[in-house]
């Protein structure tokens, strides 16, 4: 049972963490088997036993370890499902129609808008006019018009001052751009480039002016032309 060794530099609990998940997810390790003692696995990913045991205890108490007492620690019988969130995430995004992104994006949008309107800075607001202009600009382009389009998006989520807020967004704008084509096709249609771009500057002129149901209510108009985009050609 070989582990690659940690490097100095990572947080070594959970590191070991997750290399154990991965080799729990191949089934290198499987269900039932004995780990060796803390000492060797210590030795084994080139981390101090304290480190060794409390990602032991986190593995136990995740429900992927049985410790059974004067025997030694075994692999649960029954494991929870250990495929990682993004890898989640990433799956449902694949099997979910462009529809359903579409609402999860409303969602999560529209409050961003919201927040952004409350606590943009000077620096974010010189990006999103700049992000306008470049759609501005690259309207005939519909390629590189979406790409000034996603900057916009990812802006204004940064603009929330919210990292997971905004980390959610972008792994959502990425994904659904990078893996779907019919999304792209949608932005053929100049109706919706031109569309666009009036919506995308009243949520800036509300954001400016700090109203925030304002700044919401134009983003869902604006995510609701993508969805009638998207229901025509579906």
């Amino acid at each position: 049972m070989a582990f690659e060794a940690i490097r100095k530099s990572s947080t070594a609990p959970e590191i070991v963490v997750e290399q154990i998940l991965k080799k729990l997810q191949s089934g290198e390790i499987t269900t039932g088997a004995r780990l060796p003692s803390q000492r060797a696995l210590a030795q084994s990913f080139g981390v101090g036993r304290s480190s060794m045991r409390e990602a032991l205890n986190a593995l136990a108490v995740m429900g992927y370890l049985d410790v059974q007492q004067g025997r030694g620690t075994f692999i649960a019988q029954e494991l929870p499902d250990a495929t990682p969130p993004v890898s989640k995430l990433q799956a449902a995004l694949k099997a979910g129609s462009l529809l359903d992104v579409i609402e999860l994006r409303e969602t999560l949008e529209c409050k961003a808008a919201e927040l952004a309107a409350e606590r943009s800075e000077s620096g974010h607001l010189r990006r999103l006019e700049q992000a306008l202009r470049d759609m501005e600009d690259r309207e005939e382009d519909y390629r590189r018009f979406l790409q000034a389009d996603v900057e916009f998006h990812i802006t204004l989520a940064e603009a929330t001052t919210n990292q997971i807020f905004s980390e959610i967004v972008r792994f959502l704008l990425e994904k659904m751009v990078g893996h779907h084509e019919t999304f792209k096709t949608t932005l053929i249609s100049s109706e919706y480039r031109s569309h666009s771009i009036r919506t995308l500057k009243q949520v800036l002129a509300c954001i400016n002016r700090e109203d925030g149901r304002g700044a919401a209510e134009w983003m869902r108009e604006h995510l609701n032309a993508i969805r009638r985009e998207l229901k025509d050609i579906l």
